[in-house]
């Protein structure tokens, strides 16, 4: 059996890991993506207004409602066809 003396470096080296476990990671930064910039004579995409989407306003949009929704309100590029 090993002695005292030869346990404690093994140990230390069993707590140190248990200390930096409970450490919280540090936080990597966040590089932000260039925005995009509009070509001249275009108009940025239109926001979806959910709430004409939800017709029975709870909150959700079902299949159903989408579908309604996209039916009578198609795309641009369904309009333009």
């Amino acid at each position: 059996m090993p002695s005292k003396k030869a346990l404690v470096p093994i140990a230390c080296i069993v707590m140190s890991g248990a200390a930096f476990a409970n450490q919280p990671a540090k936080p990597q930064p966040q590089q932000k993506a260039p925005a995009a910039q509009p070509q001249a004579g275009t108009q940025p995409p239109a926001v979806r207004d959910w709430s004409r989407v939800d017709t029975n306003r709870d909150n959700l949009v079902s299949p159903e409602e989408m579908e309604k929704y996209l039916a009578e309100n198609p795309g641009p590029l369904k309009k333009a066809s």
